[in-house]
C-alpha cells in the first residue's frame, strides 16, 4: 500500500519533458494540416516527447531512462500507450496495431512483434510516432492505430557516433552511427548490438469439477541481438531523389524452464506431481530491401513519391522436454520443432498538390502481397528412438493480397479546416493446412471513410475533430488450427473462420499552448464488429487459448494531457486516461455484457541540476483491465535516470534503472462457468545500466 501511494504522489505531481524549451511560447499555426500540429524543433537537453493532436512522437536518445533499454520501455513515454513485459502493445482499450518500420509494414512486426520489440534497442529506431488517427494514405489495419518506427531520426547532425553500454547480469548493448554526405550523395548507416538477460517467473492455478492444478514455472534466458541497416540517398537532379535501404536483423538465445505440475483432487490430495524441464533454442532473423523515387513537380506543392519493399521474417524454434517423477527419474522424453517463413512485397505510390485557392488534393495505391509458411513437427522417445506423432505435424500456408486505392480533399479557411477522404480496399486470401488436407480462399471489398474537421479558436488553441474506420485482420498464426502446446503455461491454437474485425473511431481533441504550459485533452470513441480476442477453454489437456470472434463492443474514454515548464531547470506535467469498456459475448454464449471502468497515468519529472547534469524520474499505474473472461488487474512501476554530459556535450554517460519497486507483475483472472484461473507473470525488477556515448 506504500508503494502504491509513493506511485501515485509522484505521478500526480511529475511528468518527463515532453516538451522542448523552444516550444514553449509555439502556437498552433492555422494554416497548416487540419490532422498535424506544425513539427516541434527537437532538443537534445530538454526533450524527449511531443504530442499534438492525435499525433505522438517521441525521441528516444533525449530520454535519459529509455536511451539504454528496448524498444518496448520506450513506448510507454507515450501517453495511454502501455506495454506489458513481453512486448504487447496495449492503448485505449485495444491491444491491436499496425507497426511500421521507416513507413513500412514488415512480417517481423506482426505476430512476433511484442517478442521483436522487448529485444530491439531502444536507440535503433531512435524516433517513434504514434498515430491515434492515421491519416488516408495509411494502411488502415490497427483498432488502437498506428505505431511507426523510425531509424533515421537522429537527433544530432555529427558525423559519427558510438555508444556503449552494460548492465546488471552481464547485459551489454553497443552500437554506432554514420551519417556523410559526399557530393550528390547522402549516407546513414547505423549498427546496435544488445545482449540481454531475461528471468520469468510464472504461477497458474486452474479449478474446476475435477479439482485444481497448480502450476510453478522459472525460466531464464540470454538472447544476442544484432540490427543494422543502410541508406543511400542520390540526387539525380533538383527536382528528383532516388534512394536504396537495406536492413538486417538476428536474434538468438538459449533458455531454459522448469515447470511444476500438481493436480489434486477435490478434497484436496495430490493426485499427480511431476517436473517438465524445458531446453528451448530460438532463433529470428530479418532482412529487408527497398527502392525510393521522390519527385517534385514545377509547383514544390506538387509531390510524387515511390516505395517498394521487399522483406523476409524467419522464426526457428527448438525444444527438448523431459518429464521428471518426484523420485527424480525421467519418465518421457520429447521433442518439438517450429519453423515459420513470412515473405512480404509492399508498393506505394503518394501523389499531393495544393492549389492556389488553399484547396489540398492527395491520391495514391497501397498494395500488399505476403506469403507465410509454418511448419511444426512433435516427436516421442520410444525405445531409443524418435517417433514423430503424426496427428501432431502441421504444414500450414497463408497468402494475402491486399490493393488500395485512396484520395482525400482538403480545404483550409481563416480560421476554419476540413477533410474528406476515402479508402477502397480489394482483399484476397488463401489459407491450406496440408497435414489436414483443407484449403479455403476468401475474397471482400471494403471502402474506409475517414473526415477531419479543424478550427483555431482566438485564444490560439485548435479542436480537432476526427472520424475514421479500420481493420483488423486475422494474421496468420491467428488463422491456423494447430494447437501449439510447446509452451504448456500458455497452450494456444488459432480459429480458421475468423473474420476480420472493422473499427469505428471517433476522437475529439484541444490543443493549447502558451510560454510555460500545454494542455491537450480529448474525448474518443471506439466501436468493434467481430471482435478478435483470446478465449480459454478447459479441456483434457490443460488450458486452451483459442481465438474467437467474440461479438461487437464499445469503448469511449477522455485522455489529458498537460505539460508544464515553469523553470530552465524544470520540466514537468502528467498524463491520464480513462474509458468506460463493454464487450458483448452473445457470440460466444454469454447472457449478459460485461463492462468495467478503467483508467491509466503515466508522468516523470526532469531536472537541469547543471548545464551538463539531468535527472529524471518516470512512472505509471495501470487498472485492472476488462477481458472476454474475466480482467488482468492493475500494476505500476517507477524508474529513474541521470546523464552527465562532458568534453563539451560530446561524451555523455548515462545510469538508469528500471522497475524500482518490483511492481509490474501482471495477474490474470479468468471466471466461466467451467473453470477458474489465476495466473501471475513476473520478470527480473532492478535492471540498471550505464550507457557512454561519444559523438565526433
Amino acid at each position: 500500500m506504500t508503494q502504491k501511494l509513493f506511485v501515485c504522489i509522484l505521478l500526480v505531481f511529475s511528468l518527463s519533458a515532453y516538451v522542448p524549451e523552444q516550444g514553449r511560447a509555439q502556437s498552433v499555426n492555422k494554416q497548416d494540416s487540419v490532422i498535424h500540429l506544425p513539427a516541434v524543433e527537437v532538443n537534445e537537453k530538454h526533450f524527449s516527447f511531443i504530442r499534438g493532436g492525435n499525433i505522438r512522437k517521441m525521441q528516444v536518445d533525449a530520454d535519459l531512462i529509455t536511451f539504454p533499454s528496448t524498444a518496448s520501455e520506450a513506448l510507454r513515454q507515450i501517453p495511454s500507450l502501455v506495454t506489458d513485459m513481453e512486448g504487447n502493445m496495449f492503448f485505449r482499450g485495444s491491444t491491436k496495431s499496425s507497426v511500421l518500420i521507416n513507413n513500412v509494414p514488415y512480417g517481423m512486426m506482426e505476430e512476433n512483434s511484442g517478442d521483436v520489440l522487448i529485444q530491439l534497442p531502444a536507440l535503433f529506431f531512435n524516433q517513434i510516432s504514434w498515430y491515434s488517427m492515421p491519416g488516408v494514405e495509411a494502411i488502415p489495419d490497427g483498432s488502437s492505430g498506428l505505431l511507426a518506427l523510425s531509424s533515421q531520426g537522429a537527433s544530432s547532425t555529427s558525423p559519427f557516433q558510438i555508444n556503449w553500454g552494460a548492465g546488471l547480469q552481464e547485459r551489454y548493448n553497443a552500437g554506432a552511427l554514420l551519417q556523410v554526405h559526399p557530393g550528390k550523395f547522402h549516407i546513414a548507416a547505423k549498427y546496435n548490438y544488445r545482449r540481454e538477460f531475461r528471468e520469468r517467473t510464472f504461477k497458474k492455478t486452474t479449478t474446476n469439477d475435477t479439482g485444481t492444478t497448480l502450476m510453478d514455472n522459472k525460466a531464464s534466458a540470454r538472447p544476442d541481438v544484432h540490427i543494422a541497416d543502410l541508406s543511400v540517398a542520390y540526387d539525380l537532379s533538383p527536382r528528383d531523389v532516388l534512394a536504396v535501404y537495406g536492413m538486417y536483423y538476428l536474434m538468438n538465445y538459449s533458455r531454459y524452464g522448469g515447470i511444476h505440475n500438481t493436480k489434486l483432487n477435490p478434497a484436496g490430495d495430490v493426485m499427480n506431481k511431476m517436473l517438465r524441464h524445458r531446453y528451448n533454442g530460438q532463433r529470428q532473423e530479418a532482412y529487408a530491401a527497398e527502392a525510393r523515387w521522390n519527385h517534385l513537380f514545377a509547383s514544390p506543392d506538387e509531390k510524387l513519391s515511390v516505395t517498394f519493399n521487399y522483406n523476409h521474417f524467419m522464426y526457428d524454434e527448438d525444444n527438448h522436454f523431459e518429464n521428471e517423477n518426484p523420485k527424480g527419474e525421467i519418465v518421457k522424453q520429447d521433442n518439438s520443432f517450429i519453423n515459420q517463413e513470412k515473405h512480404q512485397y509492399y508498393l506505394s505510390v503518394r501523389y499531393n498538390k495544393v492549389f492556389a485557392s488553399g484547396w489540398f488534393f492527395k491520391t495514391g495505391y497501397g498494395g500488399q502481397m505476403k506469403s507465410d509458411k509454418y511448419a511444426s513437427i512433435t516427436e516421442d522417445l520410444k525405445n531409443g528412438n524418435w517417433v514423430p506423432y503424426k496427428n501432431k505435424r502441421n504444414e500450414f500456408s497463408f497468402n494475402r493480397s491486399v490493393n488500395r486505392l485512396y484520395a482525400s480533399l482538403r480545404k483550409n479557411f481563416s480560421r476554419f479546416g476540413a477533410e474528406i477522404g476515402l479508402q477502397g480496399e480489394y482483399t484476397w486470401q488463401e489459407t491450406k493446412n496440408r497435414a489436414q488436407g483443407k484449403q479455403a480462399k476468401d475474397t471482400y471489398f471494403h471502402l474506409y471513410p475517414q473526415i477531419n474537421l479543424s478550427y483555431h479558436d482566438l485564444t490560439g488553441g485548435r479542436w480537432l475533430l476526427s472520424y475514421t474506420q479500420r481493420v483488423d485482420r486475422p494474421l496468420s498464426n491467428d488463422l491456423n488450427p494447430f494447437r501449439d502446446s510447446t509452451d504448456l503455461t500458455y497452450i494456444k491454437e488459432g480459429n480458421p473462420h475468423l473474420q476480420p474485425e472493422f473499427v469505428h473511431l471517433t476522437e475529439l481533441s484541444y490543443t493549447f499552448a502558451n510560454e510555460y504550459f500545454r494542455i491537450i485533452p480529448a474525448t474518443y470513441y471506439r466501436y468493434r464488429t467481430n471482435r478478435i480476442m483470446d478465449m480459454a477453454v478447459s479441456e483434457r489437456e490443460g488450458i486452451i487459448w483459442r481465438k474467437e470472434n467474440i461479438g461487437n463492443t464499445h469503448t469511449a474514454g477522455f485522455e489529458l494531457s498537460t505539460y508544464w515548464f515553469p523553470f530552465r531547470f524544470l520540466s514537468a506535467g502528467i498524463s491520464g486516461n480513462v474509458y468506460w469498456d463493454q464487450i458483448d459475448g452473445h457470440a460466444i454464449g454469454y447472457d449478459s455484457k460485461k463492462s468495467m471502468s478503467c483508467w491509466d497515468v503515466k508522468g516523470s519529472v526532469k531536472f537541469s541540476i547543471t548545464a551538463n547534469t539531468e535527472l529524471q524520474i518516470d512512472g505509471f499505474y495501470v487498472s485492472d483491465q476488462l477481458t472476454a473472461q474475466g480482467k488482468v488487474k492493475s500494476h505500476y512501476t517507477v524508474n529513474a535516470g541521470a546523464s552527465q554530459y562532458l568534453l563539451n556535450r560530446k561524451l555523455r554517460i548515462n545510469l538508469s534503472i528500471h522497475n524500482i519497486l518490483d511492481s509490474l507483475k501482471e495477474i490474470t483472472v479468468v471466471n466461466s462457468r467451467a473453470f477458474q484461473l489465476h495466473q501471475e507473470r513476473n520478470r527480473d525488477s532492478r535492471v540498471s545500466w550505464i550507457s557512454l556515448t561519444y559523438l565526433l
